[in-house]
């Protein structure tokens, strides 16, 4: 009986204050429009004053142009006034417009009137008939003015009492309300009294225990999937507070990538449907850090079966799961490790090892013979920002004075942890604004840069990164990295050891054939010049000693290749450098190179652009002039063989050696550059497939380039770019000063 009369009181109370709501709603609208009746007439008196002026204007001129000038002011005033005629609905309304049309139309006549008397006397008759209708015109707009003005004061009045209505109303239904609350509070306190102190026991005591839980996040969601109760374990693991969290979704948990994949949705309508649901993943914190999650999700119901909502309990395991995917990953690396031969391969194992698992991108540096940081493997968990990666290290490639964090890392041989690499760590970093928005585009949030050692010796470094609001690296992680490191270090050494132990052996055979055929034959032309001589046959043993010469010439390049290999594999090969002039240094090798072209049938030009100076050390480029022409004389037998010598810029110059012998195949030409390969169509020519591979690395350790252009049976074209000064002599240079300071 009490909910009924309360619903009737409520559903009267309701009636009444709509009612009245829509007669306010009516009166203001009443006003409103009142309102704008009047703006139209004080318009039409402004249009008339707008006119008044222009024609007094337009007399003063002579008169010639008041058609024209006074046209839009009382087109303005003719519009307003049947837009009044239209809006007005009173009896007398449109008489009192059409008396002001008329007073204007009286007066317009009167103007026109003065302007087309030539007399004095009658112009001031004119003048006089031109103010009596001015008069008319603003008596008749007061008198519309007046009446508009009373019917919106009556409007306003109407407002007001109806406020005051809605006033009283609004205070009895109050009245009523407040009645109606106290029997309703009275009957509640007597009846339900009872009930509310177990309540509250029963919800102090669930309280206490949900409280005392610090090590999980007790979570409450309804059945909606929002939060409605917190505990403290809960905000010790995820970083929100009660009042932060409460009504928030249960998305807000997960990583940005599963939340905008319906994650949670899923979670809890799989949990409807068995009741209870565990899973293990990430989760996210208040901070944007990421965790690994143990998480048990239980579906609340009412006595019927119906869903009320789900309770959630979240165990951080991030730590354990760190422990457990550390041996993982140490185990699966030695097997790596121990596995491949293979640098290259054993450095892009290792990064795929390390991302996503520890790091959301990775770069790893191997230090080259010229002393420069080479990026070798570069990944990262996002293919766009893997992207950008690259083109950073292709434009920016890391220099002492630019990346000091790398150097000093390689330096020192200890590892660097910057937890977060925003702020300032950016600016030291970008060489320049493009750089700068390089480095944003990827979204850094910590940094690891971690030493690849073997012994005394930094073979390169790791450079790992995290994504900005993912999560951040840990002393732990510092521990992994630096023990895969330096396992890392110690499989690429062995691969180096045994790779240069098997070459040697191959060199052994190599050279052990390749110095017995030579001998063999200089051993047959003596014995053949010695007969001739003692025959008598002088042109004979002529033929016989120049043979021989070309053998000793074979045979002093072949000690010269192994002695530069030997030096190279030891990494004894140290630069001697001094102002050079490339174009003087590649005249006098092509000078000593004349008999051979002539000998072979080939023409040898050189084209030099003065001025070519760098500081180089001569002797090592002789000999990658040396060999490079010497490769171009025997495989373009009887064709041109031009070397060219110029500027490429302001800080490098270009050697070019061009044949236009048999050509290289294109699968070949990545690979005549390494130790001991050869093009298989210059099988029939004499060599060791030891030329390019020693120009290669001459031409690295002075900081340069060297590449090939070729079509088959169209020729080669090597190309040599130069710095003019070495990096590693710029970065003595600067090293010098510091130190005697």
């Amino acid at each position: 009986g009490l909910g009924a009369a309360l619903a009737v009181a409520l559903v009267l109370a309701a009636v009444a204050v709509g009612a009245l709501l829509t007669a306010r709603t009516a009166g203001k609208a009443r006003v409103l429009e009142r309102s704008v009746d009047l703006l139209e007439v004080e318009q039409l008196g402004r249009a008339f004053s707008d006119k008044v002026s222009l024609a007094n204007s337009a007399m003063l001129a002579g008169g010639r142009s008041l058609t024209q000038d006074t046209t839009l002011a009382r087109q303005r005033f003719l519009d307003t006034a049947v837009r009044l005629r239209e809006r007005l609905s009173g009896p007398d309304d449109p008489a009192l417009v059409d008396e002001v049309r008329s007073a204007e139309q009286a007066h317009e006549a009167a103007l026109h009137a003065l302007r087309d008397l030539p007399d004095a006397e009658e112009q001031t008759e004119a003048r006089e008939r031109l103010a009596r209708t001015h008069v008319r015109v603003r008596e008749a707009q007061a008198r519309l003015e007046k009446e508009v003005q009373a019917r919106l004061t009556r409007a306003h009045q109407a407002s007001l009492a109806a406020d005051r209505w809605e006033l009283g109303l609004l205070l009895l239904a109050s009245a009523l309300g407040v009645a109606v609350a106290a029997a309703l509070a009275w009957v509640l306190h007597h009846r339900l009294h009872p009930l509310k102190r177990e309540a509250v026991v029963s919800a102090h005591r669930f309280q206490a225990l949900v409280e005392g839980v610090r090590d999980y996040a007790l979570v409450m969601l309804d059945a909606r999937g929002r939060v409605v109760s917190w505990n403290p374990g809960a905000e010790r693991i995820k970083g929100w507070t009660e009042a932060e969290i409460l009504g928030r979704p249960a998305s807000t948990f997960f990583t940005s990538e599963e939340a905008a994949a319906g994650q949670a949705e899923r979670d809890l309508a799989r949990a409807l449907r068995e009741d209870r649901l565990h899973s293990v993943g990430w989760r996210q914190r208040k901070d944007g850090s990421r965790f690994w999650a143990e998480v048990s999700i239980t579906v609340l119901r009412d006595e019927a079966g119906a869903p009320q909502g789900f309770a959630v309990v979240t165990h951080d395991i991030t730590q354990q799961r760190r422990t457990e995917r550390m041996q993982e990953l140490l185990a699966e690396a030695g097997r790596v490790f121990h596995q491949s031969l293979d640098p290259d391969l054993t450095v892009a194992e290792l990064a795929r090892l390390l991302v996503p698992e520890v790091a959301d991108g990775c770069i790893l540096y191997l230090l080259t013979p010229a002393g420069e940081l080479r990026p070798r493997a570069v990944t990262h968990v996002r293919p766009e920002r893997e992207a950008s990666l690259w083109e950073g290290l292709r434009r920016f490639p890391p220099r002492p004075g630019t990346s000091p964090h790398i150097w000093e890392v390689m330096r020192s041989g200890r590892s660097r942890l910057d937890v977060d690499a925003s702020g300032p760590d950016l600016e030291i970093a970008a060489e320049s604004p493009q750089h700068r928005v390089l480095i944003e585009r990827l979204g850094i949030g910590s940094s690891l840069v971690v030493p690849l050692r073997a012994g005394n010796r930094t073979l390169g470094v790791f450079v790992l990164m995290t994504a900005r609001g993912h999560r951040f690296f840990t002393h732990g992680d510092q521990v992994l990295v630096e023990e895969l490191a330096g396992r890392a270090a110690l499989a690429l050494e062995n691969t180096r050891l045994l790779r240069e132990a098997r070459e040697a052996v191959d060199l052994i055979a190599v050279t052990a054939h390749d110095l017995g055929n030579p001998l063999h034959a200089m051993q047959l032309l003596l014995t053949k010049v010695q007969r001739a001589q003692e025959a008598g046959q002088g042109a004979v043993a002529r033929q016989g000693l120049t043979a021989a010469r070309g053998q000793a010439q074979r045979l002093g390049q072949l000690l010269h290749d192994l002695l530069d290999l030997s030096r190279l594999s030891s990494d004894t090969q140290v630069l001697d450098a001094s102002p050079v002039d490339l174009g003087e240094l590649a005249r006098e090798v092509v000078d000593r190179f004349a008999e051979s072209a002539a000998h072979a049938g080939s023409s040898l030009t050189l084209e030099a652009e003065p001025g070519q100076v760098g500081r180089w050390d001569r002797i090592r480029l002789d000999r990658v002039m040396t060999n490079l022409i010497s490769n171009a004389l025997k495989f373009g037998r009887g064709h041109p063989v031009t070397v060219r010598v110029m500027a490429l810029d302001a800080e490098h110059a270009r050697l070019v050696v061009r044949d236009e012998g048999v050509g290289i195949a294109p699968e070949a030409q990545r690979r005549i550059f390494e130790r001991f390969e050869r093009e298989p169509t210059a099988k029939a020519e004499p060599g060791y497939g030891l030329g390019l591979y020693i120009v290669r690395q001459l031409v690295e350790a002075h900081g340069g380039s060297i590449r090939v252009e070729s079509i088959p049976g169209r020729g080669a074209t090597f190309i040599v770019d130069l710095p003019r000064v070495p990096r590693s002599l710029e970065e003595a240079a600067r090293a010098e000063p510091a130190s005697l300071q």
